[in-house]
């Protein structure tokens, strides 16, 4: 306390001006009306830039609870399309409400960790066991092959990417309907290269690259790059084309994981298969 009145005392001219100035000032807004009518319109601006600077904070606080909603919502809208049920005929896919008849349905997440600088790359999302993610589940974003799922825990889940050498994903041309099998070679995480497409193709430049649908994984038609150039080495008959993968994996944020929900019977199906034509 002490300290505090030998402070104001040694600056008592200071504050004695200070307020004599403010006063002033009162006097002269009360009493003048130009003065007046200028002061709250500064006031008013002063004032309409603070909520504008609060709301825009609050915004951006929801932005995560927003997208988690939006997720969400992208997923439910996915499982609901048409080609994520059995097909009973070339115009009709029968959509009842039950599991039995639904193939493919779609579970929002969170990309909480992620590398795209090594040979073997892996994701890591904020969904596990607990909310139904299984190993071999396909994962996308906004409608793009982003890698399967490979490990679970209860509240997480590994995803092996494309862009990880031991990838391999069933592919065709979108426009011509072949079929191959995409790699990639560990270098550009944005290109990878597409094997085995027989030379009857005919592939072009900027053609779609899509998901074969031969596989538990994924539907057909998933997009997953545009053929960016395309060879067939000497003494070979299959190209060997180069993509621009659509996935842009320097910036994943929400993806979605395709549950299968036929994906055992199909197992088991192809397995005995396996074991009659004896192994």
């Amino acid at each position: 306390m002490r300290s505090l009145w030998q402070l104001i005392y040694r600056y008592h001219i200071f504050l004695v001006f200070l307020l004599l100035e403010v006063a002033a000032i009162a006097l002269l807004i009360r009493n003048n009306n130009y003065q007046r009518a200028t002061f709250v319109h500064s006031a008013n601006q002063v004032t309409g830039n603070l909520y504008e600077k609060r709301t825009e904070i609050a915004e951006y606080l929801k932005l995560q609870s927003i997208n988690e909603e939006l997720a969400k919502e992208n997923a439910r809208l996915r499982t609901a399309k048409g080609p994520n049920y059995q097909k009973l005929t070339d115009d009709l896919y029968l959509r009842e409400d039950t599991l039995y008849l639904l193939k493919y349905e779609y579970l929002s997440g969170r990309v909480i960790n992620n590398s795209v600088n090594r040979p073997n790359n892996y994701i890591t999302i904020d969904k596990g066991s607990k909310n139904g993610i299984q190993k071999e589940m396909g994962v996308v974003a906004k409608g793009s092959v982003v890698g399967i799922v490979k490990d679970v825990s209860d509240n997480f889940a590994s995803v092996m990417p494309l862009i990880n050498t031991n990838m391999r994903v069933g592919v065709k041309l979108k426009r011509s309907g072949e079929t191959g099998e995409v790699q990639w070679d560990g270098s550009d995480p944005a290109f990878a290269t597409v094997r085995d497409i027989s030379r009857s193709a005919n592939p072009l430049k900027g053609d779609s690259i899509i998901t074969s649908g031969f596989s538990t994984y994924f539907p057909e038609g998933i997009l997953v790059g545009t053929v960016e150039n395309y060879r067939i080495p000497e003494g070979e008959n299959f190209y060997v084309i180069d993509i621009r993968l659509t996935t842009p994996f320097h910036q994943l944020n929400y993806i979605e994981v395709i549950h299968n929900i036929l994906a055992d019977e199909q197992l088991e199906l192809e397995a005995n298969q396996e074991e009659q034509n004896g192994g």
